[in-house]
């Protein structure tokens, strides 16, 4: 069944208004959906509905509710991965590229080694990653869009973990050689009692990587380090490849 995510608040009754010419759009022109066609609504609020369409014009189009749905979790593993804010429209390929692999949230992070003339244009891209995310969870037929958040300072990421709730945090880390991603996660499921999803945090720097400063940092506030492997990931590889990987290891 096609699904699409819509803003919160327009579900009324057993209606649903869709006002928003990209989603007017999505559902008549490129999905060509006729009225009586039926589909999974989910405002990404934990909640769904099966609805038809009810009616279509150029500017709108109105469903009908037939029941309502709880959005069951996706994983049993929320990943939130904190990316070192890379240079010009690497992000982009980065925020679609985990959406569709199924990352819970994305944490853009101002490390030292990312450029500041990026860091200075973030404001006014934060909407155009929204979106991304938003499109590329319709894409891989998501329920749920995963949070884009506004840039944190590396300083503020390193402090909030301790009181952030996280099972695990990983901080991939090209100098490590000891601990593999696949024994991290191996230790963690040994101890996971999964009466709850667990919540894993990967940290990823921007080209260059982490300085060795900030990779103890992330260490003292009881972060993993861990290596990807023998090879070095491009950033907007290394993200994307580790929300999979953890995905796959724990679910």
């Amino acid at each position: 069944m096609r699904r699409l995510i819509v803003k919160l608040g327009i579900v009324s009754g057993d209606r649903i208004h869709i006002t928003d010419k990209e989603d007017v759009s999505y559902l008549s022109a490129v999905l060509r959906m006729k009225e009586g066609d039926a589909l999974l609504v989910s405002d990404g609020s934990g909640k769904a509905w099966e609805a038809s369409v009810y009616m279509i014009s150029r500017d709108a189009i109105e469903l009908r509710v037939l029941s309502e749905h709880p959005v069951q979790e996706e994983e049993k593993t929320r990943v939130t991965l904190y990316q070192g804010l890379p240079k010009g429209s690497k992000m982009d390929e980065i925020i679609r590229k985990a959406t569709e692999l199924g990352v819970y949230g994305i944490v853009p992070v101002a490390t030292a080694r990312s450029i500041t003339g990026s860091v200075n244009t973030v404001p006014t891209k934060l909407e155009r990653w929204r979106r991304i995310a938003k499109e590329a969870s319709r894409q891989s037929m998501r329920l749920r869009v995963p949070e884009v958040s506004g840039l944190m300072g590396f300083e503020e990421a390193a402090a909030g973990l301790r009181d952030s709730g996280y099972d695990l945090v990983l901080v991939a880390y090209e100098l490590e050689k000891e601990t593999t991603l696949k024994q991290a996660l191996k230790q963690a499921k040994l101890s996971d009692k999964r009466d709850k999803p667990l919540n894993i945090a990967v940290f990823i720097g921007p080209e260059g990587g982490f300085e060795s400063a900030e990779a103890d940092r992330l260490v003292s506030e009881g972060a993993v380090s861990v290596t990807l492997g023998d090879t070095i990931l491009r950033t907007e590889t290394a993200g994307p490849a580790a929300v999979a990987i953890v995905l796959y290891e724990m679910d």
